[in-house]
């Protein structure tokens, strides 16, 4: 079982009526730097890169799955695709470091209100199930873009073995950016694990790219480029592995313990229909 994990996230600059060759070009850089750095996985933003948008014929499953071999580093990445029932969905890959297609994951919890039909043209239908894979013998965990926000899922990855968490988001967050990145930090402590974020920068704004751990921040930028930073696996597992106390001088700066103290039987609530829930698959179709 290996004790570190070296992550990249890569933060693309997005520009209106950028051809979709120039994104898939600089996609394949990024993957070229990612593995002269040693990582073991590169994370680009969600529908990266691309198509994003309705209609588009780009299908650039060959030349990532090329360039991940070639550069011996995973890669997750993202398109928008239609599906037999006419409805597109977004859709998380994670190719492997030998080419392979390790995970196909249709994101469960598109966005609400315009998000979509502003970014992609269309509405999106919900995917059936979560996203998890394994990553050189690391459980790796998918979750798009507001999912993060929903700490159901993210917690329902730990609990399948997890370790670290990608939240490959869109972008233009603006004013959100600030709790968007608490959320992140906070779904990385409360899983006891580690998570990367990043999003598309569209036009002027800063960017919130960032790869967190449960005890800190290990890396972040809000430029355009590539962070890298080593998650350390074997100190994530001490943490769920460890009570807490009230010894000093404390032995961690996060709780520990935090999945272990769970009391699923009192949680049922979760997994009950209730009323006024969004109807992902019926907003899908509008």
């Amino acid at each position: 079982m290996s004790d570190a994990f070296r992550l990249a996230v890569a933060q693309p600059r997005s520009r209106a009526g950028e051809p979709e060759a120039v994104k898939l070009a600089d996609a394949l850089a990024a993957i070229d730097e990612a593995g002269e750095a040693g990582a073991g996985l590169v994370l680009f933003p969600e529908s990266y890169p691309g198509p994003i948008r309705a209609g588009s014929a780009m299908d650039c499953r060959t030349e990532i799955a090329g360039a991940a071999a070639s550069a011996s580093v995973a890669v997750c990445w993202g398109r928008i695709e239609r599906g037999g029932d006419g409805r597109y969905r977004t859709v998380a890959y994670l190719t492997g470091s030998n080419g392979e297609e390790l995970l196909r994951y249709e994101r469960a919890h598109p966005a609400t209100g315009d998000v979509h039909p502003v970014l992609s043209g269309v509405p999106m239908a919900p995917g059936a199930g979560l996203g998890i894979a394994t990553v050189g013998g690391v459980g790796i965990g998918v979750l798009v873009c507001s999912e993060l926000w929903i700490p159901e899922v993210a917690r329902t990855l730990a609990v399948r073995g997890a370790e670290i968490l990608l939240a490959p988001a869109g972008g233009a967050f603006r004013r959100v950016a600030p709790n968007w990145q608490l959320i992140a930090r906070a779904r990385a402590i409360e899983n006891e694990l580690h998570l990367g974020l990043t999003q598309a920068l569209f036009g002027d704004e800063a960017g919130s790219a960032m790869i967190a751990g449960p005890e800190g921040v290990l890396a972040s930028t809000d430029a355009a480029g590539l962070i890298v930073a080593d998650c350390d696996l074997a100190r994530a597992r001490w943490l769920r592995e460890h009570d807490d106390s009230m010894r000093e001088p404390k032995e961690f700066d996060s709780l520990p313990g935090l999945l272990r103290a769970r009391r699923p039987e009192l949680y049922g609530d979760l997994a009950r229909p209730a009323s006024g829930l969004y109807d992902y698959d019926d907003a899908s179709r509008a």
